[in-house]
């Protein structure tokens, strides 16, 4: 009951001030009225209409003005508990006229609420009380000489509710519209509110991102590290050389996680510091090309990759009793940047949650390169209920492929999860002579695309 008569009050106080805006318009209509009423020559009433409309053009003016819609669009936020956004660009005249639109309402609805207070109902009042006070208010509001035949007193108290009842009426569903008219004349405009709609998604996209970095690189290095953990104790007392080894592994493993943190939240400080600047490109990119600009700018401000670096994942878990078979084929080197940095991040996900959920050692990885995509299958041994404690880690690959324009899917086969991945070999935004590293010729087969590439296999001693 509190809250809404609260709301009751704050809408009639934004009505309030419309009146008071109303003012000086009605001011001006009323010294139009009287003034030309009273004057007997011919150019006078003229005269005085000119100089009125005038006035009340000129007292037009402020309602087109940016600042003054910035203003109401504040009163309404503040009053009516409504978030309206801004349009992402400057205004246009179309927006200057849903403004004006606001200002004259608000105006006028103010008005008539002013009028039914201080005149509408006193009036009312006085007549329901004493009926034959009409032909005396008749006379002072008219300043006529005489009373129509048909106005009696109770026709006079009749108009007088009536009256009264649609002015009341007008307040209340006025009131009751207030914040939807004003998100609508005030906030944004439809093809505005896409872009919004859009920027946010960019922005959620960005983040979630972000989100996939951090867990993807702290969640490989928490696994890696247990387990060199795990080998350095049980080979502490029975091969401290391999056990020291493995220590060194998590030194490297910790100092590589500490790197991609440092890097995920470079790039947070990076959007604080230019958000607005980065907002002013994206809106004038399609929502597509803006998501997969976010792709590229974050992949281009990470350490490029090759081949290299996926053979040292292998080499990773192979160090951790984990064997990998890994069979390369095609051109991997010769992907662009975005590509090759989606691959390598895919990669090593794919090989984290071998290390967690695979029901025995040892995993199978290849990598091929052909008509204009490049596939990824891992397999790995897996009982039937780890397919479903799985499956949660499993969206931040979905999100990067889709990201990218390919396809992926998983799931049992057998006794063996597998994982298949096909991605564009040609970066969609425009930058594919970007390549992932230098060139690697025991993988490349030694010369350009169009070439017989060679095929490299890893297995595991």
């Amino acid at each position: 009951m509190k809250s809404w008569l609260s709301t009751v009050c704050r809408r009639l106080l934004v009505l309030l001030i419309g009146g008071v805006l109303a003012v000086p318009y009605t001011l001006v209509l009323l010294w139009i009225l009287t003034v030309s009423g009273r004057r007997a020559d011919v150019a006078g009433p003229f005269l005085v209409l000119g100089t009125g409309v005038l006035v009340f053009a000129l007292l037009c003016l402020p309602a087109f003005l940016e600042v003054t819609r910035a203003l109401e669009r504040t009163l309404a936020a503040h009053l009516l508990d409504i978030s309206i956004p801004t349009a992402p660009r400057r205004p246009d005249p179309g927006d200057r006229l849903r403004g004006a639109a606001f200002y004259f309402a608000h105006a006028f609805s103010g008005g008539v609420l002013l009028v039914t207070l201080f005149f509408i109902l006193p009036t009312a009042l006085v007549l329901i009380v004493d009926p034959a006070q009409a032909e005396l208010l008749y006379r002072e509001i008219t300043e006529a000489d005489r009373v129509p035949g048909f106005l009696t007193p109770g026709l006079a108290v009749v108009l007088a509710v009536v009256v009264l009842i649609v002015c009341l009426g007008f307040i209340v569903i006025t009131c009751f519209f207030l914040p939807h008219y004003s998100v609508v004349l005030l906030g944004p405009s439809s093809a505005d509110r896409q872009e919004l709609d859009r920027r946010a998604r960019v922005e959620a996209f960005r983040r979630s991102t972000l989100a996939r970095e951090v867990h993807d690189s702290i969640g490989h290095a928490l696994t890696v590290t247990t387990m060199q953990a795990a080998v350095a104790k049980r080979l502490l007392h029975i091969d401290p050389t391999t056990a020291e080894a493995a220590i060194d592994e998590i030194a490297h493993t910790g100092r590589e996680a500490v790197a991609e943190l440092d890097h995920v939240l470079a790039l947070l400080r990076a959007e604080a510091e230019q958000g607005e600047t980065s907002a002013s490109v994206d809106q004038k990119l399609p929502a597509t090309s803006a998501s997969r600009t976010q792709v590229r700018t974050a992949t281009s401000a990470s350490p490029r990759r090759s081949v290299d670096d996926i053979r040292a994942l292998a080499a990773e878990a192979r160090s951790l009793g984990h064997p990998v078979d890994l069979t390369i084929e095609g051109e991997v080197s010769a992907l662009p940047t975005a590509v090759s940095g989606e691959l390598h991040l895919i990669v090593r996900e794919a090989m984290t949650n071998s290390l967690r959920h695979a029901s025995a050692p040892g995993m199978s990885l290849d990598l091929t390169v052909a008509d204009g995509r490049v596939r990824m299958v891992s397999s790995n041994a897996c009982r039937t209920g780890a397919a479903v404690t799985r499956e949660s880690g499993l969206g931040g690959i979905r999100e990067r492929v889709e990201m990218l324009g390919g396809t992926v899917d998983w799931g049992l086969e057998g006794d063996r999860w597998v994982l298949r991945v096909a991605l564009p070999a040609e970066d969609t935004g425009g930058d594919a002579e970007d390549t992932g590293g230098d060139a690697d010729p025991g993988v490349s087969g030694r010369g350009q695309r169009g070439r017989d590439s060679s095929v490299t296999r890893e297995k595991s001693s």
